[in-house]
């Protein structure tokens, strides 16, 4: 192993990749609990989570605020390289934090990190797919390593990112409390929700291909971090993309382990198994019936997909997707709910915090016996709560 020659190739990937922070003056939410990690030291630290929503950004802005090297293990120019070696080489040389984007991208990755921590080689700070968590429990780095999820960029995120709209972050008894003056000082942000619909989440360059690029993603994702599940067959695969282009077509609860099966020509334990692991990538989300323990875990869900992904699959079809289905889309990707199973009798969408809601468009009256009505518009009479304010919850 020739370590001066590796150290070389590492930092002129550095400086490189580090150009891409020039044009870059803001920063995601989770920047500052990463960088209380990063200086704590105490775990090495994984940042998991969808393709495209930063992870690349995030990272680099944490090298450059700690000091530490970064490189891609995807980059040529350390392909014979191991990550061992390479961390290995760069602590030689001085270098004790070393920053790994898509570490998933060497065989291996998981033991030479293991031994990296053993032997106190370097502070290690990675990104990977978010299906690399099983890999790192698997691998017993959960008494070394801590993961992190980065969500989907939120709509007040987007808003600040893109429109350079700074909102204040919000909680749930905030929002209910005081949605009159909240919806009067930021309602300007309510306009945004198309664009946020067919354009947020991600944070790629909003270009005239967006949609071509996200569904370029998401081929990504079904060919490397879905076919890197261990026991994922080819064909498979094939049906991730499927998949995912049947959830958008359809309305949430017009799905059900049946009627997938029958798309994808799959019985039922197959299905389950399946939508299982699509899940760890983070391309779909299911939201169970609201119960206690396991039971809700059997019950059938509703699927919904992370934004931009209904837009793009829909156009890319010749569709348009259901603005019903991006409403709620919109809601669950906000705040972390169950839904409430229909009776006979009408029932609300959702339940948070033991709070029901039920989410549809402006003229929506109260008709299922809804603790709030969360509806297009700024309306904040009787129960009514406008739709946008949940997209500033994170």
């Amino acid at each position: 192993m020739d370590s001066g020659n590796i150290v070389t190739r590492v930092l002129e990937g550095q400086s490189e990749a580090m150009k891409r922070l020039e044009a870059i003056s803001k920063k995601r939410s989770a920047f500052a609990h990463l960088s209380s990690l990063v200086k704590e030291k105490e775990y090495f630290l994984g940042i998991t989570g969808l393709r495209g929503v930063g992870k690349t950004i995030l990272l680099l802005q944490l090298a450059e605020e700690s000091g530490a090297v970064y490189f891609s293990a995807d980059n040529r120019n350390l392909r014979g390289d191991d990550i061992y070696d390479i961390i290995k080489a760069l602590s030689g040389a001085g270098h004790k934090s070393v920053f790994i984007d898509e570490i998933h991208a060497k065989p291996g990755w998981d033991s030479d990190l293991k031994s990296a921590y053993d032997e106190g080689l370097a502070y290690v700070a990675f990104t990977g797919s978010s299906a690399i968590e099983m890999k790192t429990l698997k691998a017993d780095l959960s008494r070394r390593a801590v993961l992190e999820r980065l969500r989907p960029a939120s709509f007040r995120e987007w808003l600040s990112i893109r429109k350079g709209a700074d909102l204040p972050i919000l909680s749930i008894k905030k929002l209910v409390r005081e949605r009159a003056s909240l919806a009067r000082d930021f309602g300007h942000a309510a306009k945004f929700l198309a664009e946020y619909y067919s354009s947020g989440g991600v944070l790629y360059s909003a270009k005239s291909q967006f949609h071509k690029t996200v569904v370029s993603t998401i081929e990504t994702i079904a060919y490397k971090d879905f076919a890197a599940i261990k026991g994922v067959e080819e064909d498979t695969v094939e049906n991730f993309f499927r998949l995912l282009q049947l959830v958008a077509h359809s309305k949430p609860m017009e799905l059900s382990y049946s009627s997938i099966g029958e798309a994808l020509g799959k019985n039922k334990v197959w299905v389950m198994r399946f939508l299982a692991n699509v899940e760890r990538t983070e391309a779909i989300k299911r939201v169970y019936p609201c119960g206690e323990g396991l039971k809700p875990f059997r019950k059938e869900a509703k699927y919904y997909l992370p934004f931009p992904y209904r837009a793009a699959l829909c156009e890319s079809s010749g569709r348009k997707p259901d603005i019903g289905s991006l409403r709620e889309e919109f809601f669950i990707n906000h705040l972390d709910c169950c839904y409430i199973r229909p009776s006979n009798s009408p029932s609300a969408d959702f339940k948070a915090g033991g709070i029901s809601f039920e989410v549809g468009g402006p003229g929506k009256g109260s008709r299922q016996g809804a603790d709030y009505l969360v509806l297009d518009g700024l309306d904040t009479s009787g129960n009514r709560l406008p739709l946008f304010l949940f997209g500033l919850l994170y």
